[in-house]
Protein backbone atom coordinates (compact mmCIF):
# COMPACT_ATOMS: atom_id res chain seq x y z
CA UNK A 1 0.00 0.00 0.00
CA UNK A 2 1.46 3.18 -1.36
CA UNK A 3 1.72 6.39 1.07
CA UNK A 4 -1.45 8.37 -0.25
CA UNK A 5 -3.72 6.01 -0.29
CA UNK A 6 -2.93 4.49 3.02
CA UNK A 7 -3.37 8.00 3.86
CA UNK A 8 -7.04 8.88 2.61
CA UNK A 9 -8.03 5.55 4.08
CA UNK A 10 -6.81 6.99 7.37
CA UNK A 11 -8.34 10.17 7.18
CA UNK A 12 -11.66 8.36 6.00
CA UNK A 13 -11.53 5.76 8.96
CA UNK A 14 -10.63 9.28 11.59
CA UNK A 15 -13.91 11.05 9.54
CA UNK A 16 -15.92 7.64 10.50
CA UNK A 17 -14.69 7.95 14.30
CA UNK A 18 -14.95 11.25 14.92
CA UNK A 19 -18.64 11.43 13.35
CA UNK A 20 -21.01 10.67 16.41
CA UNK A 21 -23.77 8.69 15.91
CA UNK A 22 -27.53 9.54 17.04
CA UNK A 23 -27.31 7.99 19.79
CA UNK A 24 -24.06 9.86 21.31
CA UNK A 25 -25.51 13.06 19.92
CA UNK A 26 -28.83 12.70 22.21
CA UNK A 27 -26.62 11.95 25.16
CA UNK A 28 -24.47 14.70 24.73
CA UNK A 29 -27.18 16.94 25.37
CA UNK A 30 -26.66 16.01 29.21
CA UNK A 31 -22.79 16.54 29.09
CA UNK A 32 -20.55 19.83 28.97
CA UNK A 33 -19.98 21.20 26.15
CA UNK A 34 -16.55 22.05 26.06
CA UNK A 35 -15.02 18.66 27.21
CA UNK A 36 -17.32 17.13 24.25
CA UNK A 37 -15.52 19.93 21.75
CA UNK A 38 -12.30 19.75 23.01
CA UNK A 39 -11.82 15.75 22.86
CA UNK A 40 -13.47 16.06 19.42
CA UNK A 41 -10.90 18.15 18.51
CA UNK A 42 -8.28 16.43 19.60
CA UNK A 43 -9.75 13.30 18.18
CA UNK A 44 -9.27 15.60 14.59
CA UNK A 45 -5.96 16.07 15.19
CA UNK A 46 -4.78 12.99 15.85
CA UNK A 47 -5.80 12.09 13.12
CA UNK A 48 -4.46 14.76 11.08
CA UNK A 49 -1.01 13.78 12.48
CA UNK A 50 -1.36 9.95 11.76
CA UNK A 51 -1.88 10.59 8.14
CA UNK A 52 0.69 13.12 7.64
CA UNK A 53 2.91 10.31 9.34
CA UNK A 54 2.01 7.67 6.88
CA UNK A 55 2.80 9.86 4.32
CA UNK A 56 6.04 10.82 5.17
CA UNK A 57 7.49 8.56 7.46
CA UNK A 58 8.40 4.93 7.40
CA UNK A 59 5.94 2.58 8.00
CA UNK A 60 7.96 1.03 10.53
CA UNK A 61 8.36 4.65 12.16
CA UNK A 62 4.61 4.97 11.68
CA UNK A 63 3.94 1.75 13.73
CA UNK A 64 6.33 2.35 16.47
CA UNK A 65 4.24 5.65 16.99
CA UNK A 66 0.87 3.54 16.89
CA UNK A 67 2.56 0.79 19.27
CA UNK A 68 3.94 3.93 21.65
CA UNK A 69 0.55 5.75 21.53
CA UNK A 70 -1.31 3.03 22.20
CA UNK A 71 0.25 2.06 25.22
CA UNK A 72 0.19 5.92 26.47
CA UNK A 73 -2.97 5.89 25.78
CA UNK A 74 -4.36 2.68 27.47
CA UNK A 75 -1.79 3.92 30.73
CA UNK A 76 -3.69 6.95 30.75
CA UNK A 77 -6.77 5.22 30.92
CA UNK A 78 -5.62 2.88 33.81
CA UNK A 79 -4.79 5.66 35.85
CA UNK A 80 -7.76 7.87 35.48
CA UNK A 81 -9.93 4.69 36.21
CA UNK A 82 -7.80 3.99 39.44
CA UNK A 83 -8.61 7.94 40.55
CA UNK A 84 -12.15 7.54 39.44
CA UNK A 85 -12.25 4.16 41.53
CA UNK A 86 -10.79 6.44 44.67
CA UNK A 87 -12.90 9.06 44.63
CA UNK A 88 -16.08 6.84 44.38
CA UNK A 89 -14.98 4.86 47.10
CA UNK A 90 -14.53 7.93 49.60
CA UNK A 91 -17.63 9.15 48.14
CA UNK A 92 -19.79 6.20 49.12
CA UNK A 93 -17.75 5.79 52.63
CA UNK A 94 -19.40 9.37 53.37
CA UNK A 95 -22.84 8.83 51.77
CA UNK A 96 -22.74 5.45 54.09
CA UNK A 97 -21.61 7.53 57.08
CA UNK A 98 -24.74 9.78 56.25
CA UNK A 99 -27.12 6.90 55.55
CA UNK A 100 -26.44 4.96 58.72
CA UNK A 101 -27.13 7.99 60.99
CA UNK A 102 -30.29 8.51 59.25
CA UNK A 103 -31.67 5.01 59.40
CA UNK A 104 -30.47 4.59 63.04
CA UNK A 105 -32.81 7.73 63.78
CA UNK A 106 -35.80 6.17 62.52
CA UNK A 107 -36.19 7.64 58.64
CA UNK A 108 -37.42 5.70 56.06
CA UNK A 109 -34.79 4.60 53.75
CA UNK A 110 -36.25 6.65 50.68
CA UNK A 111 -35.48 9.68 52.87
CA UNK A 112 -32.26 8.03 53.98
CA UNK A 113 -30.79 7.69 50.36
CA UNK A 114 -32.02 10.84 49.84
CA UNK A 115 -30.22 12.78 52.70
CA UNK A 116 -27.08 10.60 51.72
CA UNK A 117 -27.22 11.93 48.19
CA UNK A 118 -27.66 15.38 49.04
CA UNK A 119 -24.76 14.96 51.00
CA UNK A 120 -22.57 13.63 48.64
CA UNK A 121 -22.23 14.61 44.42
CA UNK A 122 -20.87 12.17 41.30
CA UNK A 123 -21.62 9.43 40.49
CA UNK A 124 -22.54 7.67 43.89
CA UNK A 125 -24.95 10.22 44.76
CA UNK A 126 -26.86 9.64 41.05
CA UNK A 127 -26.56 5.86 42.14
CA UNK A 128 -28.19 6.96 45.57
CA UNK A 129 -31.12 8.92 44.03
CA UNK A 130 -31.80 6.22 41.57
CA UNK A 131 -31.87 3.77 44.63
CA UNK A 132 -34.53 5.85 46.36
CA UNK A 133 -36.34 6.77 43.34
CA UNK A 134 -36.81 2.91 43.28
CA UNK A 135 -37.86 2.47 46.82
CA UNK A 136 -40.18 5.74 46.56
CA UNK A 137 -41.75 3.55 43.69
CA UNK A 138 -42.34 0.31 45.84
CA UNK A 139 -39.27 -1.75 43.96
CA UNK A 140 -36.82 -3.38 45.55
CA UNK A 141 -33.66 -1.82 46.98
CA UNK A 142 -31.56 -4.26 46.86
CA UNK A 143 -32.07 -4.93 43.33
CA UNK A 144 -31.73 -1.11 42.97
CA UNK A 145 -27.82 -1.25 44.84
CA UNK A 146 -27.32 -4.50 42.01
CA UNK A 147 -27.67 -1.97 39.34
CA UNK A 148 -25.48 0.47 40.78
CA UNK A 149 -23.10 -1.99 40.33
CA UNK A 150 -23.34 -2.15 36.67
CA UNK A 151 -22.26 1.95 36.12
CA UNK A 152 -19.80 1.83 38.56
CA UNK A 153 -15.63 2.19 39.07
CA UNK A 154 -16.39 -0.15 42.12
CA UNK A 155 -18.99 -2.44 41.57
CA UNK A 156 -17.89 -5.19 44.31
CA UNK A 157 -19.01 -2.36 46.54
CA UNK A 158 -22.41 -2.16 45.48
CA UNK A 159 -22.81 -5.61 45.49
CA UNK A 160 -22.14 -5.90 49.02
CA UNK A 161 -24.58 -2.97 50.31
CA UNK A 162 -27.08 -5.42 48.02
CA UNK A 163 -26.28 -8.23 49.89
CA UNK A 164 -26.55 -6.57 52.97
CA UNK A 165 -30.02 -5.22 52.51
CA UNK A 166 -30.93 -8.26 51.12
CA UNK A 167 -29.89 -10.53 54.21
CA UNK A 168 -31.71 -7.89 56.58
CA UNK A 169 -35.17 -7.88 54.39
CA UNK A 170 -35.02 -11.77 54.26
CA UNK A 171 -33.55 -12.28 57.71
CA UNK A 172 -35.17 -9.45 59.24
CA UNK A 173 -31.65 -7.98 60.87
CA UNK A 174 -30.84 -4.34 61.41
CA UNK A 175 -30.27 -2.86 58.23
CA UNK A 176 -28.20 0.08 59.94
CA UNK A 177 -26.44 -2.53 61.63
CA UNK A 178 -25.40 -4.31 58.40
CA UNK A 179 -24.91 -1.07 56.31
CA UNK A 180 -22.14 -0.31 59.05
CA UNK A 181 -20.71 -2.86 58.72
CA UNK A 182 -20.31 -2.32 55.13
CA UNK A 183 -19.24 1.10 55.03
CA UNK A 184 -16.23 -0.15 57.41
CA UNK A 185 -15.81 -2.54 54.94
CA UNK A 186 -15.64 0.13 52.67
CA UNK A 187 -13.27 2.00 54.77
CA UNK A 188 -10.97 -1.10 55.18
CA UNK A 189 -10.54 -1.83 51.61
CA UNK A 190 -9.74 1.55 50.42
CA UNK A 191 -7.11 2.41 53.34
CA UNK A 192 -5.65 -1.05 51.75
CA UNK A 193 -5.23 -0.15 47.92
CA UNK A 194 -3.83 3.26 49.42
CA UNK A 195 -0.98 1.26 51.29
CA UNK A 196 -0.54 -0.98 48.56
CA UNK A 197 -0.66 1.64 45.84
CA UNK A 198 2.13 3.84 48.08
CA UNK A 199 3.99 0.52 48.41
CA UNK A 200 4.41 -0.29 45.11
CA UNK A 201 5.26 3.28 43.63
CA UNK A 202 8.85 1.81 43.88
CA UNK A 203 8.16 -0.53 41.33
CA UNK A 204 6.26 1.16 38.94
CA UNK A 205 9.11 4.27 38.62
CA UNK A 206 11.64 1.42 38.47
CA UNK A 207 9.63 -0.24 35.71
CA UNK A 208 9.55 3.33 33.49
CA UNK A 209 13.14 4.02 34.20
CA UNK A 210 13.87 0.53 32.49
CA UNK A 211 11.69 1.15 29.65
CA UNK A 212 13.33 4.86 29.06
CA UNK A 213 16.59 3.48 29.51
CA UNK A 214 17.01 2.38 25.50
CA UNK A 215 16.19 5.76 24.92
CA UNK A 216 18.76 7.36 26.58
CA UNK A 217 21.09 4.94 25.28
CA UNK A 218 20.16 5.93 21.31
CA UNK A 219 20.49 9.73 22.63
CA UNK A 220 24.01 9.26 24.37
CA UNK A 221 24.80 7.45 20.73
CA UNK A 222 23.21 10.02 18.72
CA UNK A 223 26.18 12.53 20.68
CA UNK A 224 29.14 10.90 20.20
CA UNK A 225 28.34 10.70 16.35
CA UNK A 226 27.40 6.97 15.99
CA UNK A 227 23.58 8.42 14.62
CA UNK A 228 21.77 5.83 15.78
CA UNK A 229 18.23 7.99 14.84
CA UNK A 230 19.26 7.59 11.45
CA UNK A 231 19.34 4.28 11.17
CA UNK A 232 16.33 3.18 13.27
CA UNK A 233 14.17 5.78 11.52
CA UNK A 234 15.21 4.96 8.55
CA UNK A 235 13.20 2.29 7.97
CA UNK A 236 14.61 -1.17 6.27
CA UNK A 237 16.23 -3.57 9.17
CA UNK A 238 17.02 -0.52 11.76
CA UNK A 239 13.41 0.33 11.60
CA UNK A 240 12.40 -3.26 12.39
CA UNK A 241 14.52 -2.99 14.92
CA UNK A 242 13.26 -0.05 16.39
CA UNK A 243 9.43 -1.47 16.27
CA UNK A 244 10.74 -4.63 18.21
CA UNK A 245 12.59 -2.66 20.56
CA UNK A 246 9.39 -0.46 21.50
CA UNK A 247 7.31 -3.47 21.46
CA UNK A 248 8.83 -5.05 23.91
CA UNK A 249 9.35 -1.82 26.06
CA UNK A 250 5.83 -1.16 25.90
CA UNK A 251 4.54 -4.90 26.83
CA UNK A 252 7.49 -4.57 29.97
CA UNK A 253 5.12 -1.23 30.93
CA UNK A 254 1.81 -2.95 30.50
CA UNK A 255 2.90 -5.84 32.07
CA UNK A 256 4.27 -3.91 35.15
CA UNK A 257 0.70 -2.36 35.31
CA UNK A 258 -1.04 -5.52 35.32
CA UNK A 259 1.11 -7.17 38.22
CA UNK A 260 0.73 -3.87 40.42
CA UNK A 261 -3.34 -3.97 39.74
CA UNK A 262 -2.86 -7.85 40.58
CA UNK A 263 -1.35 -6.79 44.08
CA UNK A 264 -3.73 -4.38 45.02
CA UNK A 265 -6.89 -6.41 44.40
Amino acid sequence: MNGPLAGALLLAAALVVVRPSPRRRLSALRRRRLPTVGLRGAGCVAAGVGCFAVLVLPLTTVLCLAVVGTTAGLRYRRRRSIRRATAEGDALQSALEVLVGELRAGSHPVRAFGVAADDTAGAVAASLRSVAARSRLGADVAAGLAAAARGSALPGHWERLALCWRLASDNGLGIATLMRAAQRDIAERQRFSARVSSSMAGARATATILAALPVLGVLLGQLIGARPLGFLLGGHAGGWLLLVGSTLACAGLLWADRIADGVAS
